[in-house]
């Protein structure tokens, strides 16, 4: 969503910069659409760490997966994720009311495009145990990172 490095300063503002991490790598082509479904994640996010009891910087040690994770919670209470966040102007207050209007068939589109985010993190995670939010995004930076160092030296997929 954004590039500006402001530090997160309230819960909502960890969820989202957590959800806009996870969604770097593989960001829907459509701005819009990439732009609701890191607001979408961010409110998954929000609601496992909400039932958690984490606040402020402890919403990146809620588990990618298992019951409360941010899967579950995208996979059973998304809608409802949505309707709890409270996403300022600004800070994916738009996206969020675009969600909570948008027909079954348009939730379902960005829905899955979240699980898809989510799906290839948990792939990518270091094998044992559950992964965290923390961890995935700390996985997603390095592949970032190795990703533009193979572009800078000219390295294709296929090398």
């Amino acid at each position: 969503m954004s590039e500006s490095p402001v530090q997160p300063r309230t819960t909502w503002e960890y969820c989202l910069s957590a959800a806009d991490e996870l969604t770097r790598i593989q960001a829907p082509a459509d701005a819009a659409r990439h732009a609701q479904t890191v607001v979408l994640l961010a409110c998954v996010i929000a609601a496992g760490a909400d039932g958690a009891g984490l606040t402020g910087t402890q919403v990146a040690d809620l588990p990618m997966d298992g019951t409360g994770g941010a899967l579950d919670m995208l996979q059973v209470a998304a809608r409802l994720s949505v309707r709890a966040a409270e996403a300022p102007p600004g800070l994916g207050g738009e996206q969020r009311a675009e969600l909570l209007a948008a027909d079954r068939e348009d939730f379902a589109a960005v829905q899955a495009l979240a699980e898809d985010v989510l799906r290839v993190h948990l792939a990518a995670a270091p094998p044992g145990g559950v992964p965290t939010v923390r961890v995935c995004v700390r996985t997603a930076a390095r592949r970032r990172t190795l990703h533009r160092a193979a572009q800078a030296l000219g390295a294709t997929e296929e090398d």
